[in-house]
């Protein structure tokens, strides 16, 4: 349930907010729904905002034909724009799993 919110409200933050709101966003829902365990609490931000990143990547990719992919992975010195999807996939992942680890290890420390 974590995550369908997370998806949720982060994909509507994200539409009118900068993209720091992938962090804001499941540290407040871990804060205020914990989960069981701290690597659940991991997992349930990092396939959130992973997926909610890859979703979208694709969709500017695919709207561009690659064009706008590909161009920014060569100033990266990257070989195409899909393994610059799957880094930015990554971090994206990694900025929501650790926020909605500080949300549930802050719910946990004040209970």
């Amino acid at each position: 349930m974590n995550l369908l919110i997370i998806i949720i409200l982060a994909a509507i933050l994200q539409y009118v907010a900068p993209w720091w709101t992938a962090a804001l966003v499941p540290f407040l829902v871990l804060l205020w729904r914990p989960s069981q365990t701290s690597f659940g609490a991991f997992l349930t931000g990092f396939a959130a905002i992973g997926l909610l990143w890859l979703v979208y990547g694709l969709y500017l990719h695919s709207s561009s034909e690659g064009a706008l992919s590909n161009r920014i992975a060569t100033i990266f010195s990257l070989p195409n724009g899909i393994l610059l999807l799957l880094i930015t996939v990554v971090v994206g992942g990694l900025v929501g799993g650790f926020a909605s680890l500080t949300g549930f290890f802050l719910r946990k420390s004040t209970s």
